[in-house]
This record gives C-alpha cells, structure tokens and sequence, in this order.
C-alpha cells in the first residue's frame, strides 16, 4: 500500500486553522516564520505569549507579548500554534496541558530552504510519488516511523508526536554497533556527537570531527582532548567544493548557512562569520565506518562531497533529514543514485517537539 493512500485521511492543520483566532507560542526565528507563513495564506495572529517566566510584555514583531493567562482574560478562545522547538520535559508537558484547554498545533517549519514552504495535502500530493518511493525502500521499523512522522507533519497533532516518541523507545540497534571502528562528525557542534559515538561503539578506535563555527570549535576541542581514544578536529563545514561560507548563528540549535536559507535576512540572527567550507571526498582523513550527517540543511551538499566515498566503500550514512519538508525523499534520492546498494531505516535520535534530529539511516546489506 502507498503511504500516500495511507495518509489520505489525515487532515492538515493548515486547513484546520483557517476559521480559528490564532495566538503564537513563543518568540524568536519560529515565529518570524509563522507569522510570514499567515501573512502569505491571509490568516491573521491575534497574539503572542511566551512562558510566564520570560514575559516582559516586551515588543515582537508589532505585539506585546503577554502571559497566556492574559490571552485567556482577553479573548474567549483561541487556537495556539507553538513557535519553538524544544526536547525539555517540563515544556513538553506544558504543551500537553496547554492542548488540554486550547485547540494546540505544532507546526513543522522549515529551518533550511523557503520556509514559506508547508507541508500540507498539497505538498503531499505534488510530491507522492517520490514519498512513495523512499516508503517502499524502508524496512518494516522505518515504514512505521515514517507514517507517523508525516502524519504529523501534515496535522501538526501531538498525538503523532506521541506515536514517534513510542517507536522511538521500542527501537532496536539499526546496524551492528559492535563493528564500528571508526567514525566521521559533520556537523559535531562541541562534542556532544563525538562523545554519543563513543558510548555507543564499544569498539570505536578513531574520529574526525567537523564543526565550522568558531566559539563550537573551540569546545569542541575542549571536550574532546581526553577520551581516550584518536579525534582529528577540523575547523570547517562539508560542503560540495572547497570555498567559504557564510554563517549566521544565534547560539546552539540557532545556525543557518546564508547560502541555504530563502530570505535569511528576516531572521534574527547575532552574527555572521564567514567560514571555510571542504568535501569529504578530500578531506576525510580515512574512510570511517560511520558518517553522521547534521549540516544546518547543508546535507544535501555533504553528501555531494562525499559522492567517490559513498559510491566506492558505502559506509553507514545517518543523514538528518528533519531542516526542510523535501529531505524525507530528496536525500533518500541523492545516497541511492550514488549508490544503489543501500537499504534504508529511520530513527529519532533523541525526544524533541517538533520532529527534529530524525535521521535516515543508509545500511548495507551486510551491516544490518
């Protein structure tokens, strides 16, 4: 069966909210994306709150942001459209509180690319066949993720949140964990993904480990001087050609490439540095077991810089495929035209609301 069909009744949060007053939850680049995102479908927002601990009735785009208690006071019902990102517990659970008093969606907005862009019935009908065809390449355990991953991206429901985070915790090991030895980081932040792999590869002797931005760079040297095992750091972001980049950043799970982000200027970002840009192709220095792949939407291009590595030694590629609606088929079309012989997971890699840090996973057969 398509996943297409399977989803056909699943409605779209975009055509749920047209008749609704609609409040934002949060500030920030998310709700300067939402509220383009109304602007453009004629809907308008009638209010912005934020936690009670960060309001200063401060002005955000035009609006006092307020406590949601004073929403309350002020209309007699709304629906709420959550403007942030988070995988903290205690604000997972004030979602679900807020949703028990309020009709609550969370969009899933396009971090990379035109972020105008939606993921709605149309989106899934212009691009089913593509969606179809990376439903049919995935094993049993990533056919059922992927349905509730865009079951949620359509209806931006928290039930289906809910559904992934179920699967999430009933996975098993994708590929033997055992046999890595050695490990490639694009994207490696300050060391957090280093010091995972590590955990998770008993037997991992090597990494390299690629961040571009300076002051991450720096920790991420810090943190990992002393484990006890050999990492090569590289100061620089995968790319397809070796150049420089510009790159924005606001701080941590806040970093765009200029390059890579239709309209980038209205967001708001503290700073731009430029930065220097390598391929993989010429700049691993060994061909790893494991390549993780979580570029700020730059994916795509890592793994054009990769192309001869890929297509000669088909190392385990887990790909992030969660900063733009057209990762969940156009990465999964990229890995397999290098290499068609793949087979093909998902996984989460940890809880997060909305559906970030999901990764397709590209096997080979005898990695299974």
């Amino acid at each position: 069966m398509k996943i297409t069909d399977i989803l056909k009744d699943v409605p779209s949060m975009w055509d749920e909210i047209k008749e609704s007053k609609i409040v934002l939850y949060g500030m920030g680049d998310g709700a300067v994306k939402l509220l383009k995102i109304l602007d453009k479908m004629g809907l308008k927002c009638s209010g912005i709150f934020a936690s009670d601990d960060f309001v200063r009735h401060q002005s955000f785009m035009g609006f006092t942001v307020k406590r949601l208690s004073e929403l309350e006071e002020e209309f007699e019902d709304f629906t709420v459209l959550t403007a942030f990102a988070t995988r903290l517990t205690d604000v997972m659970e004030n979602f679900k509180r807020i949703s028990e008093c309020h009709r609550l969606f969370v969009p899933d907005i396009n971090v990379s690319g035109d972020y105008l862009e939606v993921f709605d019935r149309e989106f899934l009908e212009r691009f089913s066949d593509r969606i179809d065809r990376v439903y049919d390449a995935l094993d049993s355990y990533g056919k059922a993720f992927f349905e509730a991953l865009l079951s949620y991206k359509i209806s931006g429901e928290l039930s289906h949140l809910e559904r992934i985070e179920s699967l999430r915790l009933m996975e098993e090991e994708p590929f033997d964990y055992h046999g890595v030895q050695s490990f490639a980081d694009f994207g490696a932040y300050t060391g957090d993904t280093v010091r995972e792999a590590l955990f998770l590869y008993p037997r991992l002797q090597r990494a390299v480990a690629f961040e571009p931005d300076p002051k991450s760079f720096k920790k991420l040297e810090e943190n990992t001087a002393n484990l006890g095992i050999e990492v090569m750091n590289v100061n620089a972001l995968v790319w397809n050609e070796d150049t420089t980049l510009t790159l924005r950043s606001g701080g941590a799970m806040n970093t765009i490439i200029d390059k890579n982000v239709t309209n980038s200027d209205n967001l708001q970002k503290k700073k731009s540095v430029e930065v220097k840009a390598v391929t993989g192709n010429t700049s691993l220095p060994f061909v790893p077991d494991v390549i993780k792949m979580d570029v700020e939407g730059c994916e795509s291009e890592a793994i054009e810089g990769c192309e001869r590595i890929i297509r000669e030694h088909s190392p385990v590629l887990r790909v992030s495929i969660y900063h733009n609606h057209r990762d969940v088929f156009s990465l999964y079309e990229k890995i397999s035209a290098i290499n068609s012989g793949y087979c093909y997971t998902l996984r989460q890699k940890c809880r997060y609301i909305p559906a970030w840090d999901v990764e397709i996973i590209a096997l080979k057969n005898s990695d299974k």
